[in-house]
């Protein structure tokens, strides 16, 4: 059974925004490959960071909603450290929502 994840990826795209495109199409594409499905991509823009990391001022951050077997979440993860524009990953399991109880007429 598939569980829902939120992912978020803040990118170095070198302030360029049509860098962003192929950006999240390569982290679709891995997730593909990793057996998952994408349910969702939410562009959140670019952000500048409290602390420079890395000599990088500015972050493009990306949230994915997708689905995928608890036990790939961690191939997936090494999947994407394979990314050269990829700063940061996190994944979130979102709870789900208790199925809805049948009334007794």
């Amino acid at each position: 059974m598939k569980a829902i994840y939120d992912g978020l990826y803040i990118l170095n795209v070198q302030g360029k925004d049509e860098n962003v495109k192929e950006a999240i199409e390569a982290l679709e594409s891995t997730l593909r490959s990793e057996e998952g499905e994408l349910l969702g991509c939410q562009k959140m823009d670019r952000r500048r960071f409290e602390r420079i990391a890395q000599r990088i001022e500015f972050g493009y951050y990306v949230n994915l909603i997708f689905s995928l077997a608890p036990s790939r979440i961690g191939a997936l993860g090494e999947a994407q450290k394979a990314h050269p524009f990829l700063l940061r990953q996190f994944y979130l399991r979102r709870k789900q929502a208790p199925e809805p109880a049948a009334s007794a007429a």
